[in-house]
């Protein structure tokens, strides 16, 4: 039987007889070389190759970092600062929620950690005010997966990696578009605000006093993307060492300064890194043995020569490329399609003139919006758990977000200069 065959079959049943995503990628893997008569040493030194990594130890720093971060008193203050610049406009809860996720998503890298930390003080706020309770758990929940494209991003991080392309100069190009999705989330949410009559209690007035207040209070968590960013691009340290930094100024500040952080909290924190990264290695390890199979077998070629001859339109070709994503990032875990996609449609996006870090960036948009569409919808869950309403309500409400990601994500895979510029300005491109 045909190896190609086996592997797709089998990796579909896998799905559907409930087996996780990470296992059944592996056991597909292991069937197929099986059939092709692959010795077992291959399969070792492939799952070894793909850990085998100086930049992944950049994940587990991250999330940890993250985590440290919001339980040592980084995330109220964040808060604090953006109600000083809303201050009672219509809406405001609403753009404080925006506005405190893309100050932590520079620190945090993650989507649903962003919404958890972010959602867990905003939504209970917002419906305080008279915010509807499904809008409140929506807006959270879109505005938590700006942590996936304001760098440091981990997404950005296994798409480098997987793609063998600048991480440094992928965190730069998300930049741009990062700022351009929380300002479609805030032009939606406004308008929403505005027709139902929502506006902040908030007594916080725009005024410089005010926000030099709030900036002055929190200083030290404005300042982590300073020094984690700052740092990448001064060529202070590299990518990896960068998240290694920001675990050490997590613990300088929950520590030292705000003393949120005891042994029991540190303990509980390594504890959910542990695990997120377990998780993450086994989807690298059973990727990079698929990746290596679909490359022996010129899947990708195969991929993108046929859809290269038979869509004759670049336009239309792109678009069918975005609806495939936006339509896998439903169903698939956002590091698991990363890994498996990857290799088949960034050379069919190159062959219509993306480069490959404009990809990249459209990639993780698409890996956004999976984080707030159902049925796998992270951000969803953890929204509607903290919001207290159903996953059906709340992805009702996320629908004219959703609509205004898509329109950014789009825009940014017909635009490279939204890409490009920036890591092209600072030498990362040529």
């Amino acid at each position: 039987m045909d190896p190609v065959i086996v592997l797709v079959l089998t990796f579909v049943v896998f799905l559907l007889i409930g087996v996780p995503v990470a296992v059944s990628i592996g056991l597909a893997a292991v069937l197929s070389m099986l059939v092709a008569n692959f010795p077992a040493s291959y399969l070792v030194q492939t799952a070894y190759s793909a850990v085998d990594e100086f930049t992944i130890i950049a994940v587990p720093m991250f999330i940890l970092a993250g985590v440290l971060m919001e339980k040592g008193g980084l995330t109220e203050r964040l808060i604090n600062f953006a109600r000083g610049i809303v201050g009672s406009a219509p809406g405001g809860l609403a753009t404080v929620t925006i506005v405190a996720c893309t100050f932590f998503a520079a620190i945090s890298g993650s989507g649903p950690a962003t919404t958890a930390a972010i959602g867990s003080i905003m939504i209970p706020a917002m419906l305080r005010d008279g915010y509807g309770r499904d809008f409140s758990a929506a807006i959270s929940a879109s505005a938590g997966g700006i942590g996936v494209v304001i760098p440091p991003s981990i997404p950005m991080i296994i798409y480098g990696i997987t793609a063998g392309t600048s991480i440094s100069g992928l965190f730069l190009a998300g930049v741009i578009p990062g700022l351009m999705l929380a300002v479609a989330l805030w032009m939606v949410s406004v308008v929403i605000s505005k027709r139902n009559g929502w506006v902040s209690n908030s007594n916080m007035s725009r005024s410089a006093r005010g926000i030099g207040a709030a900036a002055w209070d929190a200083k030290w968590a404005l300042f982590a993307p300073v020094i984690i960013l700052g740092g990448i691009y001064g060529g202070v340290f590299t990518v990896t060492e960068a998240s290694v930094v920001a675990v050490l100024y997590a613990l300088l500040t929950g520590v030292v300064i705000f003393r949120k952080i005891t042994f029991n909290v540190l303990f509980d924190a390594l504890i959910y890194t542990v695990r997120i990264t377990g998780t993450v290695l086994l989807v690298l390890v059973t990727g990079r043995i698929v990746g290596r199979l679909l490359t022996i077998y010129q899947i990708p070629q195969m991929v993108s020569d046929f859809l290269l001859t038979s869509v004759s339109s670049p336009t239309v070709l792109i678009l069918l490329i975005l609806l495939l994503l936006i339509f896998i990032g439903m169903w698939m875990e956002t590091l698991t399609q990363i890994i498996i996609l990857t290799p088949l449609l960034l050379p069919v996006a190159m062959g219509v003139g993306m480069h490959p870090i404009q990809f990249g960036i459209v990639f993780v948009i698409a890996c956004e919006i999976g984080y707030s569409t159902p049925p796998l919808g992270v951000n969803l869950f953890v929204a509607a758990e903290i919001g207290d309403t159903t996953m059906e309500r709340i992805s009702k409400a996320s629908v004219p977000f959703l609509a205004a990601e898509a329109s950014v994500m789009t825009l940014v895979a017909f635009v490279p200069e939204l890409t490009l510029w920036l890591p092209r300005l600072l030498g990362f491109i040529g």
